[in-house]
């Protein structure tokens, strides 16, 4: 399976195509292709035209995190369906696909979204003020990645790493 975003709306008919969102004045087109290289795009609502859109598939191919201009959709491949959508306030800042356990795992303004196949597993907020989260990569069963904050905005953002079995959040001040 593979997601690719399109830089140009395709010809009507060129595709099956399923919507997902609820204002298309701004859009996002995605083609997918699955194992049997057969092709469908899907049609996402875009929050915010600078918002980051990028596309992540779970190591099944069977379901994709969709992130359009901040705002993110996690849908069911084989099917065409939307599973969850994040409503896109606060926009998405970063997202990686995690391997055991399997995860999306998602960085805003000031929350972390952490998403299994069904949905929202967990939403974890910092303690402390936060800015913007932003995940790097996965290290064993850890996320890492950098946090912003008011608090720190004349140096260089902070490390911090968040444990994908316990949830906890760990910032390496």
């Amino acid at each position: 399976m593979s997601a690719e975003i399109l830089k140009i709306i395709p010809t009507s008919g060129e595709f099956t195509e399923s919507h997902f969102g609820e204002s298309f004045n701004s859009q996002l087109w995605v083609k997918f292709t699955d194992n049997n290289f057969e092709e469908w795009a899907g049609c996402f609502s875009m929050e915010s035209l600078s918002g980051l859109s990028f596309t992540l598939i779970n190591k099944e191919n069977t379901k994709s995190l969709i992130v359009a201009g901040g705002k993110g959709y996690l849908i069911d491949l084989d099917e065409k369906k939307l599973i969850i959508a994040l409503d896109g306030n606060p926009l998405i800042d970063s997202a990686i696909r995690t391997s055991n356990p399997d995860y999306f795992v998602l960085g805003t303004f000031y929350s972390i979204y952490v998403l299994n196949d069904t949905g929202v597993l967990k939403e974890i907020r910092p303690d402390t003020i936060i800015d913007g989260i932003y995940f790097k990569k996965q290290t064993g069963n850890k996320a890492i990645g950098e946090l912003a904050s008011s608090e720190n905005q004349y140096k260089n953002n902070v490390d911090f790493e968040f444990d994908l079995t316990t949830f906890e959040l760990k910032i390496n001040y």
